[in-house]
C-alpha cells in the first residue's frame, strides 16, 4: 500500500505539470485554488471535515434529517440492498454522521445508492457480463467505491481533475487495498488501451488521456456535468459517443440549469446525437433541480431529442416554482452565497 500512497502522490504532481486547464471551468478554478494550501497528503486523511472535499461532497445535516432520508430510502429500495452498499469505513473522518449497524449513514452515500438502483434498474446484462465502467467527475469516489463494491469483476475507469483524482485515489486505496491499480504516473503515454489496463481494476487518471479501442458498458456522470463549459461537455459527450459499447448504458443526472461557470448550463442543451433512447427520466430521488436522465446506445430507435424537449419544459416550470432554485435565479450570484451562509450558519 505504501507503494501506492507514492504513485497517489507522484501521480497529482505529474498531473498538475502537464494540466491541461481547458477542462478547468471557472467553477473548479474557484473551488480548488482555495484549497491548494490543503492539498498536501497529511491532510488527506480528514479530507471529508477539513474542506477539501467541499464541492464534492453533500453536507450531512442533522441527525434527524439523516435517519428520516435512510427510512426513505430504505421503503423505497430495500433495507438489504441500501445496507450491503453503506460502508463501514470512515475515510475521510466524515462528523456528525449517523450510524446503524456499524455503517455510516452517509447522505452522499444514499444518494449515489440509489444511483445505482437506477442503473441495475436499466440494465439486461447480469453483473460479472458489465467489463468497463466509466465514472467522469467522481469527485472523491462516493459511487466509485459503491460500483466497485458492486460489480466485483468490472474494471472501472475514473476521469477527473487531479484534485479530485487526489482524493479519490486515497479513499478508494484505502477502502479497497488489495485492488490492482493504474495511477496517471503509471503511464508512459496519455494514451489507454486494453494493453494498459488488462491487469488492474480501477484506473484513475485526467481527462486528457485518450481512449484507445474501449468499449465502456456504462458511463456515468453524476452532478459534475453541471459545473464544466459547453465546450468540456462537448468533449465528453465525443468521446461517449465514439467509446460506448452496443447497448451499453449513459447514466446522466445533473441540474436542469446551473450558472457557476459564468453562464447557464441547461441539460437540454447536452449534445447527445440522435442514436440514443431513453430508459429512465425523472426527477432525481430527493432533490428539487436535479434530474436522472439514463439512455441506451440504439441505433435503430431513438427518442432522446423528444425527451430533451419535455426537460426544457420541466425545467421552465422547475424555474417559477418557489424554492432555493427560484431565488437563486432572481438574485445575483454573490448575494444569494452570502443568504446561503447565514441559512446553513443558523441551521448547524
Amino acid at each position: 500500500m505504501r507503494i501506492n500512497f507514492r504513485k497517489i502522490i507522484k501521480s497529482y504532481q505529474k498531473s498538475k505539470n502537464d494540466y491541461e486547464y481547458f477542462f478547468k471551468s471557472d467553477h473548479w478554478k474557484r473551488g480548488y485554488d482555495k484549497k491548494n494550501i490543503l492539498l498536501n497528503f497529511k491532510n488527506l486523511k480528514n479530507f471529508r471535515n477539513n474542506s477539501l472535499s467541499f464541492g464534492l461532497d453533500t453536507r450531512v445535516g442533522s441527525i434527524d434529517k439523516q435517519r428520516r432520508l435512510y427510512e426513505e430510502i430504505k421503503k423505497q429500495i430495500s433495507e438489504e440492498f441500501v445496507n450491503n452498499n453503506l460502508s463501514n469505513k470512515n475515510i475521510g473522518n466524515l462528523k456528525n454522521c449517523l450510524v446503524v449497524k456499524d455503517k455510516l449513514v452517509d447522505p452522499n452515500a444514499l444518494f449515489h445508492i440509489n444511483c445505482l438502483h437506477e442503473i441495475m434498474s436499466c440494465l439486461k446484462k447480469k453483473n460479472d457480463e458489465i467489463n468497463l465502467i466509466c465514472e467522469i467527475g467522481a469527485g472523491f469516489g462516493s459511487l466509485s467505491r459503491i460500483f466497485a463494491n458492486t460489480f466485483i469483476n468490472s474494471k472501472i475507469i475514473i476521469v477527473d481533475l487531479p484534485e479530485a483524482n487526489y482524493l479519490c485515489s486515497y479513499y478508494l486505496l484505502k477502502n479497497f487495498p488489495n485492488k490492482r491499480y493504474l495511477f496517471y504516473s503509471d503511464l508512459k503515454e496519455n494514451i489507454l488501451s486494453k494493453d494498459t489496463i488488462k491487469d488492474k481494476e480501477i484506473i484513475i487518471i485526467p481527462p486528457w488521456v485518450k481512449f484507445e479501442n474501449l468499449k465502456i458498458d456504462i458511463y456515468s456522470n453524476i452532478r459534475s456535468f453541471m459545473e464544466m463549459d459547453y465546450n468540456v461537455i462537448q468533449f465528453y459527450f465525443d468521446q461517449i459517443q465514439k467509446n460506448i459499447s452496443n447497448d451499453g448504458i449513459f447514466v446522466n443526472i445533473n441540474r436542469y440549469n446551473k450558472k457557476t461557470v459564468g453562464y447557464s448550463v441547461k441539460l437540454e442543451n447536452y449534445p447527445y446525437d440522435e442514436n440514443w433512447s431513453v430508459l429512465t427520466s425523472k426527477l432525481a430521488w430527493n432533490h428539487l433541480n436535479v434530474h436522472t436522465l439514463i439512455t441506451k446506445r440504439n441505433n435503430n430507435f431513438s427518442n432522446i431529442y423528444k425527451e430533451l424537449n419535455r426537460i426544457k419544459w420541466l425545467r421552465r416550470v422547475n424555474n417559477l416554482k418557489i424554492n432555493k432554485h427560484f431565488i437563486k435565479n432572481i438574485l445575483p450570484h454573490d448575494i444569494f452565497l452570502f443568504f446561503q451562509k447565514i441559512y446553513h450558519y443558523f441551521r448547524r
